[in-house]
């Protein structure tokens, strides 16, 4: 004889890692203070790596890592098992992503060179507050009307920016997100993303922690920053779940004995 634990259908795991609450965040008003306070310590890490406090040394920027660890460390502790998984897999994940986009393909540079300690620990937050504001009731409440808004300022930002600025980097970036968005029936998550990074990319480009290239390959034109940077947020997004899930699937596998 042999004794077996079966495991989970696989669309069970995926809405356990994409829509499950958080332990001390579940309280609505914890919750509501985490979504307020993100703007804020974002632009405060941003900051401490500007150009203006950079002129004094690098301490600025080890700040900025400083400040980007414990943060993500306070919502991982916050976090269930699936998540927290998840938003500590995409550190790696996205360092990786950094090292090909930014020190491979050149598409941008960070101020003092390499990859900051506080990006891949910054776009882990990002994932987590981005899946924050998807599950939370206001969005749940309107999530026709926030898809159909989000879609037609993404559209109207990428449109505007090839029509005015040639900016044609944002607009593979965009076909690219358009396919996604086809394949995940169009799920808010992934159009708050681009709301997020465009929120960072915006206030990192202005305050010189990052310089987008501006004609990427010699080929390609773009504006600093992309207004379809957010593609490449997503794309990784998307890996991390998928890894995530095979993890727990891993773990609930059968057991023969």
């Amino acid at each position: 004889m042999c004794s077996r634990t079966f495991a989970p259908p696989p669309n069970a795991v995926a809405s356990r890692v994409e829509r499950a609450p958080a332990r001390w965040l579940a309280d609505p008003a914890k919750q509501q203070l985490l979504l307020i306070a993100f703007w804020p310590l974002t632009a405060l890490v941003l900051w401490c790596d500007s150009r203006a406090v950079g002129a004094g040394g690098a301490l600025g920027q080890w700040v900025a890592d400083g400040m980007a660890a414990l943060f993500l460390a306070a919502l991982v502790w916050g976090l269930p098992t699936e998540r927290r998984v998840l938003a500590l897999l995409f550190v790696p994940i996205s360092a990786a992503g950094e090292g090909v986009f930014s020190l491979l393909f050149g598409l941008y540079r960070y101020r003092l060179g390499g990859v900051p300690l506080y990006v891949p620990c910054g776009h882990a937050i990002l994932l987590v507050i981005g899946l924050l504001l998807a599950d939370s009731a206001g969005v749940q409440r309107h999530v026709a009307r926030v898809r159909v808004g989000l879609l037609l300022f993404h559209g109207g930002l990428i449109g505007g920016a090839l029509l005015l600025y040639g900016d044609t980097l944002s607009a593979i970036f965009g076909l690219g997100f358009a396919a996604i968005l086809v394949r995940k029936r169009g799920r808010p998550f992934y159009l708050i993303m681009g709301v997020l990074v465009l929120y960072i990319e915006l206030l990192g480009t202005a305050w010189g922690c990052w310089t987008w290239t501006a004609q990427p390959w010699g080929v390609l034109h773009t504006t600093n920053p992309p207004t379809g940077a957010f593609a490449c947020y997503v794309v990784a997004d998307l890996i991390a779940m998928r890894l995530t899930r095979r993890i727990l699937r891993a773990r609930t596998q059968p057991a023969g004995g």
